[in-house]
């Protein structure tokens, strides 16, 4: 009896562990695909004001008008 509830124990903390992982993974994907995405667009504006405080940087570009400032955490 003890070593069925014992069992059920390691088979829950695997499956627990094993979730945690994927959660993991999920977010590594999502943070590395917005890095990517903010490399780019980086790459592809010409910043003309930068305003930076501690890790904060808030980059203007007046080049394109219609984007609207953003801010960056690095």
């Amino acid at each position: 009896m003890v070593l069925i509830v014992v069992a059920g124990l390691q088979i829950h903390a695997a499956r627990e562990r094993q979730h945690r992982l994927d959660s993991l993974r999920a977010e590594r994907q999502r943070i590395e695909t917005e890095l990517q995405q903010i490399k780019v667009m980086a790459d592809e504006s010409k910043p003309v004001v930068v305003l930076e405080s501690g890790d904060a940087r808030l980059i203007v570009n007046r080049n394109n008008p219609k984007q609207s400032p953003q801010l960056f955490y690095y």
